[in-house]
């Protein structure tokens, strides 16, 4: 777990920190591979979600119906909220974002979903565990109606 978490950071970090190199051409902000210099994507995007998106998120949705009983089931679940929050950085890298519209729109809104229950997490707060939770299982559901229309009933 404590691997899978730090190899996204170290992506992520990768990706943001990357300098644009002097007489590189920058690319348009609408560009559709739009991905920092250095960066290279490895994994796709059902890959992102067999292997990160969706292991993470089904912890935190199950945390968020029965919160941590310790500090360490604590730093475990702030632990996938900060992974899952990366997964939905990595979907918008290069060739992964479908569009550049709702796709970065709802990609956005599973980091920061993530990212409020992350902080629940880290202030042990269950009932606001358990309101991160639902709505970051609503910002999942409604992506999914767009994007996995089959899957979602």
């Amino acid at each position: 777990m404590r691997w899978a978490v730090a190899a996204v950071a170290a992506l992520i970090v990768a990706g943001v920190a990357a300098p644009r190199v002097e007489g590189e051409p920058q690319k348009a902000a609408g560009a559709k591979t739009v991905a920092a210099a250095g960066v290279k994507t490895v994994a796709s995007v059902g890959e992102i979600m067999q292997t990160m998106t969706i292991p993470f998120s089904n912890a935190v949705f199950e945390a968020g119906g029965e919160a941590p009983k310790d500090d360490k089931g604590w730093q475990t679940v702030h632990g996938q909220a900060v992974a899952l929050a990366e997964a939905g950085n990595l979907l918008m890298l290069g060739s992964r974002a479908k569009d550049h519209a709702a796709w970065m729109k709802f990609s956005r809104a599973l980091v920061d979903a993530a990212e409020v229950v992350a902080k629940a997490a880290a202030a042990k707060n269950p009932d606001q565990l358990s309101a991160a939770a639902d709505a970051l299982y609503e910002t999942c559901a409604s992506c999914h109606k767009v994007y996995m229309k089959d899957s979602v009933q």
